[in-house]
C-alpha cells in the first residue's frame, strides 16, 4: 500500500511540475480595443448599380492603444500577414431585416472577401506601407432600405478584427469601430433609390 501512495505521490509532482502556470502560454492570446479600423465609404446617396465600399485605410502596423504611451507593433506581435473581420448586409422587408445573399455581387480591390452567410475581410500586410489593406465593395442591384452589420465584439460591443497567427505568435483580437457608422449601433443605415 505504501507503494501505491508513493507512486500518486510522485505522479502528482510530476503532472503539476509539467503543468503551464500561466493560461496565455498555452492560449497564446491577447484581446485590446482600438477604434476606427474599419471606413465605410459613405455617401450622400446611393443608385441601384452603385458600389458600397469597406476599407482599413487607417489600419497601420503601429497602432496607438488606449493608456498607452508607446504604439502597439501589431505585426511583430502576432507575425500576421492577414487580420478578419466579420459584416452582413442586410434590407428590410415588411418591417423586419433580412440578409441579403451577394452571390457574385463584390468586388476586391484589396485584400480579400470570402463570401458565405456573411462576408470575411482579410486585410493583407503591406510591408512597404506598414498596413493592412482591405478594400471591399457591395454591388447594390435593388432599391430599398439597406443596413451594414457587425458582429458584437469580445468586449460586448464593436466588433473584432482577428490576427491569422500561426507558429505559436500571438493571436490577437482587437475591439474595433467602423467610420461612418454613425449610430453607435454597430449599424450603418442606408437608401439604394
Amino acid at each position: 500500500m505504501k507503494t501505491l501512495k508513493n507512486i500518486i505521490l510522485f505522479a502528482l509532482i510530476t503532472f503539476s511540475i509539467s503543468c503551464s502556470k500561466e493560461d496565455e502560454e498555452f492560449f497564446n492570446a491577447v484581446y485590446t480595443t482600438i477604434p476606427g479600423l474599419v471606413t465605410i465609404e459613405a455617401q450622400p446617396s446611393f443608385a441601384v448599380n452603385d458600389v458600397l465600399w469597406l476599407n482599413t485605410n487607417t489600419f497601420s502596423r503601429y497602432l496607438t492603444e488606449p493608456n498607452q504611451t508607446t504604439p502597439l507593433d501589431v505585426y511583430r506581435t502576432t507575425n500576421s500577414e492577414t487580420f478578419s473581420f466579420l459584416y452582413r448586409l442586410e434590407k428590410q422587408v415588411n418591417g423586419e431585416w433580412e440578409n441579403v445573399a451577394i452571390g457574385s455581387n463584390f468586388i476586391e480591390d484589396k485584400g480579400e472577401m470570402s463570401i458565405g452567410n456573411y462576408i470575411t475581410g482579410i486585410a493583407f500586410y503591406n510591408d512597404i506601407t506598414e498596413t493592412y489593406e482591405y478594400r471591399g465593395g457591395l454591388l447594390l442591384t435593388q432599391p430599398g432600405q439597406y443596413r451594414l452589420g457587425f458582429f458584437s465584439g469580445h468586449n460586448g460591443f464593436n466588433f473584432d478584427i482577428i490576427s491569422e497567427s500561426a507558429n505559436r505568435s500571438t493571436f490577437l483580437t482587437i475591439a474595433t469601430t467602423a467610420f461612418n457608422a454613425p449610430d453607435g449601433s454597430g449599424f450603418y443605415n442606408f437608401t439604394v433609390n
